[in-house]
């Protein structure tokens, strides 16, 4: 089959590239974005950079302002660029195991993981799924620890209702390719405590623009992007668009201010992100419906006054075995799923722990597959990749 859905996709039409240059002829859109983005968080502060890392650096530099401390709890199972931001910081990577139930942080493991050196804990929203137990993790940690919630993946979901992003003292968000509102780039930090958003103003008073080239190129590569996911394109230049697929956490990153363009397509968007957000949860739910009664498989398990954007819909396979013949055959009816990380972080970087620690975290890279929540996934899509997981793991 030609025709490949991709693991990731766009909302993003010409028209909306269309208003996005043209909102550029009109004041400051980055202010302006900042504004709709308070709104949308309920935060008084909003700061916004090129990528959602540089937002993580730029946090912790903030903290690092406020606070002596030098630890970081991660999640032991997340992407490696947290730990490659840590270090940029000058700070030190502590590794805490996740949860099977929602592939995040297990806050019952911090316990023995806080430290009088622990600056603060990071929550990753794996896959749009908010943490369990982000209501009460802030009054469960250590006056002096910051809390803050990593919502590259979750813009827009709610824990009852409050928004991914409401529970911690700041959070960071990302609009790069692949996630729930994309912007071909950029990133933001909300925050609602005055201390970290001075801080977060020093850290930023030195930091340029992108380069002329770089502002110039947003719009194309925004279109790009949208055209590249289609399924017939994506299908039938799938070897040259795979050459561009990040496989590896960068070396280095740098850290500028969001451009004009990425801003004022956001203004475009945002006014639309309910329906782009209901639509994946509707998918996620679906897929989730479909395959709940599957014993080979451990699913994510969502409260029932919980809605989440699922960036994707994580799925363990309890035999490792079946998780490369269901990604093959899904790709053979017209299905791309992703392996994710396909190592927990105590594997990808020398961080000073013994091979078999952080258990769950080991058992998630080995037998991981996410499946596609976009807006292009449809009820045909939804019953074939129920069909094929069912097959495999029969």
């Amino acid at each position: 089959m030609i025709t490949k859905l991709p693991i990731i996709s766009s909302p993003v039409k010409f028209r909306d590239i269309a208003r996005g240059v043209e909102a550029m002829r009109h004041g400051s859109p980055a202010e302006r974005f900042r504004g709709a983005l308070g709104l949308f968080t309920g935060s008084k502060h909003i700061c916004l950079t090129n990528s959602g890392i540089s937002s993580f650096y730029i946090l912790l530099k903030a903290l690092s302002r406020i606070s002596a401390r030098r630890e970081v709890i991660l999640p032991a199972y997340t992407a490696g660029s947290l730990v490659v931001a840590v270090r940029k910081a000058g700070l030190k990577p502590v590794l805490c195991d996740i949860s099977l139930k929602d592939l995040g942080l297990d806050s019952a493991s911090l316990t023995g993981i806080i430290s009088d050196n622990t600056l603060a804990v990071v929550c990753v929203h794996s896959f749009g799924i908010n943490a369990r137990g982000i209501g009460r993790l802030r009054g469960e940690i250590p006056r002096g620890v910051f809390l803050i919630e990593d919502c590259a993946q979750s813009m827009g979901s709610k824990t009852g209702p409050m928004r991914s992003g409401s529970f911690s003292d700041a959070a960071f968000f990302s609009f790069n390719g692949g996630k729930n509102l994309p912007l071909s780039g950029g990133g933001f930090i909300s925050t609602n405590d005055d201390r970290i958003a001075a801080g977060i103003r020093e850290e930023t008073g030195p930091i340029g623009e992108e380069s002329l080239a770089c502002k110039l190129s947003a719009p194309l590569k925004a279109l790009a992007f949208s055209i590249a996911a289609t399924p017939v394109i994506y299908g039938a230049a799938f070897g040259l668009i795979s050459r561009f697929k990040e496989t590896a956490p960068p070396e280095d990153f740098t850290v500028k201010k969001m451009n004009d363009f990425q801003a004022a397509l956001g203004l475009t968007l945002l006014p639309k992100s309910e329906d782009i957000f209901s639509g994946r949860y509707q998918n996620g739910m679906a897929l989730i419906g479909g395959l709940k009664n599957v014993d080979g498989l451990i699913l994510p398990e969502i409260p029932g006054n919980d809605r989440y954007v699922f960036n994707r819909l994580p799925l363990l396979f309890k035999d490792p075995a079946k998780r490369g013949p269901a990604a093959r055959k899904l790709w053979a009816i017209g299905v791309e799923a992703s392996m994710m990380y396909l190592k927990p972080l105590h594997r990808m970087f020398d961080l000073g722990y013994a091979k078999d620690e952080f258990p769950n975290a080991v058992y998630c890279a080995d037998r991981l597959l996410t499946l596609p929540t976009h807006s292009l996934v449809n009820g045909s899509a939804i019953a074939r990749i129920v069909k094929v997981i069912k097959e495999v793991t029969a």
